[in-house]
Protein backbone atom coordinates (compact mmCIF):
# COMPACT_ATOMS: atom_id res chain seq x y z
CA UNK A 1 0.00 0.00 0.00
CA UNK A 2 3.04 2.28 0.43
CA UNK A 3 3.49 5.05 -2.15
CA UNK A 4 7.00 3.83 -2.75
CA UNK A 5 9.36 3.84 -5.70
CA UNK A 6 12.80 2.56 -6.62
CA UNK A 7 15.49 5.01 -7.66
CA UNK A 8 15.92 4.78 -10.57
CA UNK A 9 12.51 3.24 -11.16
CA UNK A 10 11.98 0.05 -13.18
CA UNK A 11 10.82 0.74 -16.73
CA UNK A 12 7.88 -1.07 -18.29
CA UNK A 13 8.49 -3.19 -21.37
CA UNK A 14 6.98 -1.07 -24.17
CA UNK A 15 5.77 -4.23 -25.93
CA UNK A 16 3.46 -5.03 -23.00
CA UNK A 17 1.65 -1.70 -22.85
CA UNK A 18 0.15 -1.50 -26.34
CA UNK A 19 -3.38 -2.24 -27.46
CA UNK A 20 -4.25 -5.91 -27.87
CA UNK A 21 -1.73 -7.18 -25.30
CA UNK A 22 -2.70 -8.84 -21.98
CA UNK A 23 -2.40 -6.51 -18.98
CA UNK A 24 0.79 -7.48 -17.20
CA UNK A 25 1.47 -7.09 -13.48
CA UNK A 26 5.08 -6.07 -14.08
CA UNK A 27 4.22 -3.28 -16.50
CA UNK A 28 1.51 -1.77 -14.27
CA UNK A 29 3.76 -1.90 -11.21
CA UNK A 30 6.63 -0.30 -13.14
CA UNK A 31 4.41 2.52 -14.42
CA UNK A 32 3.16 3.20 -10.88
CA UNK A 33 6.71 3.40 -9.51
CA UNK A 34 7.84 5.56 -12.42
CA UNK A 35 5.03 8.06 -11.81
CA UNK A 36 5.77 8.20 -8.07
CA UNK A 37 9.47 8.73 -8.86
CA UNK A 38 8.69 11.38 -11.47
CA UNK A 39 6.63 13.35 -8.95
CA UNK A 40 9.17 13.15 -6.14
CA UNK A 41 12.44 13.34 -8.06
CA UNK A 42 11.90 13.86 -11.78
CA UNK A 43 12.25 17.34 -13.21
CA UNK A 44 13.75 18.77 -9.99
CA UNK A 45 16.33 20.83 -11.83
CA UNK A 46 17.94 24.19 -11.09
CA UNK A 47 15.31 26.79 -10.23
CA UNK A 48 17.99 29.50 -9.94
CA UNK A 49 21.48 29.53 -11.39
CA UNK A 50 23.80 32.52 -11.78
CA UNK A 51 27.52 33.25 -11.61
CA UNK A 52 29.64 36.40 -11.56
CA UNK A 53 33.09 37.29 -12.78
CA UNK A 54 35.70 36.84 -10.06
CA UNK A 55 35.36 39.56 -7.43
CA UNK A 56 32.60 41.61 -9.05
CA UNK A 57 29.74 40.53 -6.76
CA UNK A 58 31.35 41.76 -3.56
CA UNK A 59 30.32 43.38 -0.30
CA UNK A 60 32.37 45.12 2.39
CA UNK A 61 29.56 46.66 4.44
CA UNK A 62 29.33 45.32 7.99
CA UNK A 63 25.52 45.62 7.87
CA UNK A 64 23.24 43.55 5.67
CA UNK A 65 22.49 45.07 2.26
CA UNK A 66 20.13 43.54 -0.30
CA UNK A 67 22.09 42.47 -3.36
CA UNK A 68 20.00 40.11 -5.52
CA UNK A 69 16.45 38.84 -5.92
CA UNK A 70 14.99 36.12 -8.13
CA UNK A 71 11.54 34.63 -8.64
CA UNK A 72 11.04 30.88 -8.95
CA UNK A 73 8.18 28.37 -9.27
CA UNK A 74 7.29 25.65 -6.80
CA UNK A 75 7.95 22.04 -7.82
CA UNK A 76 4.78 20.91 -6.03
CA UNK A 77 2.97 21.73 -2.81
CA UNK A 78 4.83 18.82 -1.15
CA UNK A 79 8.34 19.96 -2.11
CA UNK A 80 8.87 22.29 0.85
CA UNK A 81 12.67 22.46 1.13
CA UNK A 82 14.78 24.68 -1.14
CA UNK A 83 18.48 23.80 -1.25
CA UNK A 84 20.76 26.77 -1.99
CA UNK A 85 24.40 26.30 -2.98
CA UNK A 86 26.79 29.25 -2.73
CA UNK A 87 30.43 29.70 -3.69
CA UNK A 88 31.77 32.49 -1.47
CA UNK A 89 35.18 33.95 -0.68
CA UNK A 90 35.88 35.88 2.54
CA UNK A 91 34.55 36.21 6.07
CA UNK A 92 31.00 37.45 6.54
CA UNK A 93 27.39 36.34 6.29
CA UNK A 94 24.79 35.71 3.60
CA UNK A 95 21.11 36.07 4.52
CA UNK A 96 18.58 34.26 2.33
CA UNK A 97 14.83 34.94 2.42
CA UNK A 98 12.37 32.64 0.66
CA UNK A 99 8.81 33.96 0.35
CA UNK A 100 5.82 32.31 -1.33
CA UNK A 101 2.72 34.42 -0.85
CA UNK A 102 3.45 35.35 2.76
CA UNK A 103 4.79 31.93 3.77
CA UNK A 104 8.49 32.46 4.30
CA UNK A 105 11.74 31.28 5.83
CA UNK A 106 15.00 33.09 6.54
CA UNK A 107 18.42 31.46 6.89
CA UNK A 108 21.85 32.94 7.51
CA UNK A 109 25.06 31.43 6.20
CA UNK A 110 28.31 32.30 7.97
CA UNK A 111 31.32 32.32 5.65
CA UNK A 112 34.98 32.24 6.64
CA UNK A 113 38.46 31.72 5.31
CA UNK A 114 40.62 33.27 2.65
CA UNK A 115 39.74 30.78 -0.08
CA UNK A 116 36.59 30.15 -2.06
CA UNK A 117 34.32 27.63 -0.31
CA UNK A 118 31.00 25.92 -0.99
CA UNK A 119 28.18 26.64 1.45
CA UNK A 120 24.79 24.89 1.43
CA UNK A 121 21.66 26.24 3.10
CA UNK A 122 18.16 24.75 3.21
CA UNK A 123 15.11 26.99 3.48
CA UNK A 124 11.94 25.18 4.58
CA UNK A 125 8.31 26.21 4.19
CA UNK A 126 5.31 24.82 6.05
CA UNK A 127 3.06 25.41 3.05
CA UNK A 128 2.73 27.56 -0.07
CA UNK A 129 0.72 30.75 -0.26
CA UNK A 130 1.35 31.01 -4.03
CA UNK A 131 2.76 28.96 -6.90
CA UNK A 132 5.51 31.53 -7.57
CA UNK A 133 7.77 33.07 -4.96
CA UNK A 134 10.96 35.05 -4.44
CA UNK A 135 14.43 34.37 -3.11
CA UNK A 136 16.29 37.42 -1.80
CA UNK A 137 20.03 37.49 -1.07
CA UNK A 138 21.62 39.96 1.35
CA UNK A 139 25.29 40.13 2.23
CA UNK A 140 27.63 41.65 4.78
CA UNK A 141 31.30 41.33 5.64
CA UNK A 142 32.77 40.74 9.08
CA UNK A 143 36.23 41.83 7.99
CA UNK A 144 37.46 42.88 4.60
CA UNK A 145 35.26 41.89 1.67
CA UNK A 146 33.15 38.87 0.82
CA UNK A 147 32.89 37.87 -2.82
CA UNK A 148 30.05 35.71 -4.15
CA UNK A 149 31.12 33.66 -7.16
CA UNK A 150 27.89 31.79 -7.92
CA UNK A 151 24.53 30.62 -6.61
CA UNK A 152 22.35 27.63 -7.48
CA UNK A 153 19.02 26.63 -5.94
CA UNK A 154 16.77 23.62 -6.40
CA UNK A 155 13.87 22.01 -4.57
CA UNK A 156 15.03 19.01 -2.53
CA UNK A 157 13.77 15.75 -4.10
CA UNK A 158 11.32 13.67 -2.08
CA UNK A 159 12.34 10.25 -0.82
CA UNK A 160 10.39 7.00 -0.98
CA UNK A 161 7.66 6.54 0.10
CA UNK A 162 5.72 9.64 -0.91
CA UNK A 163 3.31 11.19 1.63
CA UNK A 164 -0.12 9.57 1.77
CA UNK A 165 -1.85 12.83 0.83
CA UNK A 166 -2.40 13.88 -2.77
CA UNK A 167 -0.02 16.49 -4.14
CA UNK A 168 -0.55 19.44 -6.45
CA UNK A 169 1.50 20.80 -9.35
CA UNK A 170 0.35 24.26 -10.44
CA UNK A 171 -3.10 23.58 -9.00
CA UNK A 172 -3.58 20.14 -10.58
CA UNK A 173 -3.87 17.01 -8.44
CA UNK A 174 -1.35 14.18 -8.36
CA UNK A 175 -2.53 10.99 -6.64
CA UNK A 176 0.45 8.74 -5.73
CA UNK A 177 0.13 5.03 -6.36
CA UNK A 178 0.06 2.51 -3.55
CA UNK A 179 2.46 0.03 -5.12
CA UNK A 180 1.01 -2.82 -3.06
CA UNK A 181 -2.30 -2.40 -4.86
CA UNK A 182 -0.55 -2.99 -8.17
CA UNK A 183 0.81 -6.40 -7.14
CA UNK A 184 -0.03 -9.62 -8.95
CA UNK A 185 -3.51 -11.06 -8.36
CA UNK A 186 -4.91 -7.71 -7.19
CA UNK A 187 -8.08 -6.17 -8.69
CA UNK A 188 -7.31 -3.61 -11.39
CA UNK A 189 -10.04 -1.03 -11.69
CA UNK A 190 -10.58 1.47 -14.47
CA UNK A 191 -9.60 4.20 -12.00
CA UNK A 192 -5.99 2.97 -12.09
CA UNK A 193 -5.77 3.85 -15.76
CA UNK A 194 -7.62 7.13 -15.19
CA UNK A 195 -5.23 8.14 -12.40
CA UNK A 196 -2.22 7.24 -14.54
CA UNK A 197 -3.35 9.51 -17.37
CA UNK A 198 -4.26 12.32 -14.95
CA UNK A 199 -0.93 12.06 -13.14
CA UNK A 200 0.99 12.22 -16.43
CA UNK A 201 -0.92 15.36 -17.43
CA UNK A 202 -0.29 16.86 -13.98
CA UNK A 203 3.46 16.26 -14.17
CA UNK A 204 3.58 18.04 -17.52
CA UNK A 205 2.50 21.22 -15.69
CA UNK A 206 5.70 21.35 -13.62
CA UNK A 207 7.46 24.56 -14.60
CA UNK A 208 11.09 24.58 -15.68
CA UNK A 209 13.30 27.64 -15.35
CA UNK A 210 14.28 29.01 -18.75
CA UNK A 211 16.00 32.23 -17.68
CA UNK A 212 17.00 33.31 -14.18
CA UNK A 213 18.91 36.58 -13.87
CA UNK A 214 19.23 39.22 -11.19
CA UNK A 215 21.14 42.46 -11.18
CA UNK A 216 23.43 43.11 -8.22
CA UNK A 217 22.66 46.18 -6.14
CA UNK A 218 24.76 47.76 -3.38
CA UNK A 219 27.93 46.00 -4.54
CA UNK A 220 31.30 47.59 -3.83
CA UNK A 221 32.08 48.23 -7.51
CA UNK A 222 35.77 48.50 -6.63
CA UNK A 223 36.96 45.67 -8.87
CA UNK A 224 39.50 46.88 -11.43
CA UNK A 225 37.49 45.50 -14.36
CA UNK A 226 34.21 47.00 -13.14
CA UNK A 227 31.38 45.82 -10.96
CA UNK A 228 28.51 43.46 -11.71
CA UNK A 229 25.56 44.42 -13.91
CA UNK A 230 23.12 46.69 -12.09
CA UNK A 231 20.67 46.83 -15.00
CA UNK A 232 20.33 45.54 -18.55
CA UNK A 233 21.83 47.51 -21.40
CA UNK A 234 21.23 47.09 -25.11
CA UNK A 235 24.35 44.97 -25.43
CA UNK A 236 23.10 42.49 -22.82
CA UNK A 237 20.04 41.36 -24.78
CA UNK A 238 21.75 38.68 -26.86
CA UNK A 239 23.87 37.58 -23.89
CA UNK A 240 20.77 36.92 -21.80
CA UNK A 241 19.02 34.86 -24.48
CA UNK A 242 19.02 31.12 -23.78
CA UNK A 243 18.38 28.11 -26.07
CA UNK A 244 15.77 25.80 -24.54
CA UNK A 245 14.08 22.62 -25.70
CA UNK A 246 10.31 22.09 -25.52
CA UNK A 247 8.60 18.68 -25.78
CA UNK A 248 6.79 18.18 -29.06
CA UNK A 249 3.47 17.67 -27.24
CA UNK A 250 3.76 21.10 -25.63
CA UNK A 251 4.06 22.80 -29.01
CA UNK A 252 0.96 21.23 -30.60
CA UNK A 253 -1.51 23.38 -28.66
CA UNK A 254 -1.44 26.82 -27.08
CA UNK A 255 1.73 26.94 -24.99
CA UNK A 256 2.27 29.64 -22.41
CA UNK A 257 5.35 31.11 -20.79
CA UNK A 258 5.56 32.92 -17.45
CA UNK A 259 7.68 36.07 -17.45
CA UNK A 260 8.81 38.19 -14.50
CA UNK A 261 10.62 41.51 -15.09
CA UNK A 262 11.95 43.81 -12.37
CA UNK A 263 12.32 47.51 -13.16
CA UNK A 264 13.70 50.53 -11.32
CA UNK A 265 13.42 54.31 -11.74
CA UNK A 266 10.15 53.99 -13.68
CA UNK A 267 8.62 57.42 -14.28
CA UNK A 268 6.58 56.57 -17.38
CA UNK A 269 5.39 53.30 -18.87
CA UNK A 270 7.43 51.42 -21.47
CA UNK A 271 7.46 47.95 -23.04
CA UNK A 272 9.88 45.03 -23.25
CA UNK A 273 9.39 42.57 -26.11
CA UNK A 274 9.60 38.88 -25.17
CA UNK A 275 8.96 36.10 -27.71
CA UNK A 276 7.51 38.66 -30.08
CA UNK A 277 5.02 40.06 -27.57
CA UNK A 278 5.14 43.34 -25.69
CA UNK A 279 5.17 43.23 -21.88
CA UNK A 280 4.13 46.64 -20.49
CA UNK A 281 6.14 47.99 -17.53
CA UNK A 282 4.27 50.65 -15.59
CA UNK A 283 5.79 50.69 -12.09
CA UNK A 284 8.90 49.92 -10.08
CA UNK A 285 9.34 46.36 -8.84
CA UNK A 286 8.32 43.10 -10.45
CA UNK A 287 5.90 42.85 -13.36
CA UNK A 288 4.42 39.46 -14.23
CA UNK A 289 3.00 38.33 -17.57
CA UNK A 290 1.69 35.15 -19.15
CA UNK A 291 2.51 35.09 -22.85
CA UNK A 292 2.11 32.58 -25.66
CA UNK A 293 4.98 30.64 -27.16
CA UNK A 294 4.19 32.29 -30.46
CA UNK A 295 7.53 32.00 -32.25
CA UNK A 296 8.94 29.34 -34.54
CA UNK A 297 11.71 27.01 -33.31
CA UNK A 298 15.25 27.37 -34.55
CA UNK A 299 15.47 25.06 -37.55
CA UNK A 300 19.26 25.00 -37.34
CA UNK A 301 19.14 23.23 -33.96
CA UNK A 302 16.14 21.00 -34.62
CA UNK A 303 18.14 18.21 -36.24
CA UNK A 304 20.75 18.18 -33.48
CA UNK A 305 18.45 17.79 -30.47
CA UNK A 306 15.43 16.21 -32.25
CA UNK A 307 13.28 18.59 -30.22
CA UNK A 308 11.93 22.07 -30.96
CA UNK A 309 14.60 24.50 -29.76
CA UNK A 310 13.72 28.11 -28.94
CA UNK A 311 15.92 31.08 -28.10
CA UNK A 312 14.20 32.74 -25.16
CA UNK A 313 14.79 35.95 -23.25
CA UNK A 314 14.30 39.58 -24.17
CA UNK A 315 13.99 39.81 -27.96
CA UNK A 316 16.88 41.13 -30.00
CA UNK A 317 14.48 43.61 -31.59
CA UNK A 318 14.85 47.27 -32.59
CA UNK A 319 12.27 48.23 -29.95
CA UNK A 320 14.23 46.54 -27.15
CA UNK A 321 17.54 47.95 -28.35
CA UNK A 322 16.01 51.41 -28.30
CA UNK A 323 14.41 50.88 -24.88
CA UNK A 324 17.57 49.54 -23.26
CA UNK A 325 20.02 51.91 -24.96
CA UNK A 326 21.73 54.40 -22.69
CA UNK A 327 24.72 56.73 -22.79
CA UNK A 328 27.19 56.86 -19.92
CA UNK A 329 26.85 59.92 -17.72
CA UNK A 330 30.00 60.59 -15.77
CA UNK A 331 28.23 62.55 -13.05
CA UNK A 332 26.04 59.58 -12.05
CA UNK A 333 28.17 56.49 -12.70
CA UNK A 334 25.99 54.11 -10.68
CA UNK A 335 22.59 54.99 -12.14
CA UNK A 336 21.13 54.55 -15.60
CA UNK A 337 20.73 58.01 -17.19
CA UNK A 338 17.38 57.13 -18.73
CA UNK A 339 14.06 56.96 -16.89
CA UNK A 340 14.05 53.24 -16.12
CA UNK A 341 16.26 50.16 -15.98
CA UNK A 342 15.65 46.40 -16.00
CA UNK A 343 17.30 44.76 -12.98
CA UNK A 344 15.65 41.33 -12.94
CA UNK A 345 14.46 38.89 -15.61
CA UNK A 346 13.05 35.36 -15.12
CA UNK A 347 11.13 32.98 -17.41
CA UNK A 348 9.51 29.59 -16.81
CA UNK A 349 7.48 27.15 -18.87
CA UNK A 350 6.41 23.50 -18.86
Amino acid sequence: MSNSFASPPPLADPQTVVAGQPISYGAINSIGQTLNYSFGVGGITNAISQAWYDGTCSQSSTSYLEMCQWWLPQASDLHLDLEVYLLVYGTGSIRLTLDFGGTSDVQEVATSGGGESLYISTLSLSSFGAALGSLTLEGKATTGTIKIASIMARWAPLTSPLPTSAGEVMGQDFVPFGIGRLDDEKPLSARVGYNMIRNINTLRQRLKTWVSWSAVTNADNTFTLGGPAEWLGAGDVFRLQTPVNAPWADTLFDSYVYVAIKAMNVTSSFEIEVLGQAVPITANGWTFALIELGVEPLDTDLGLFKLPTYRVGPDLSPANIDTLHWDWVATTPNQPPYSAGICGFCMWSV
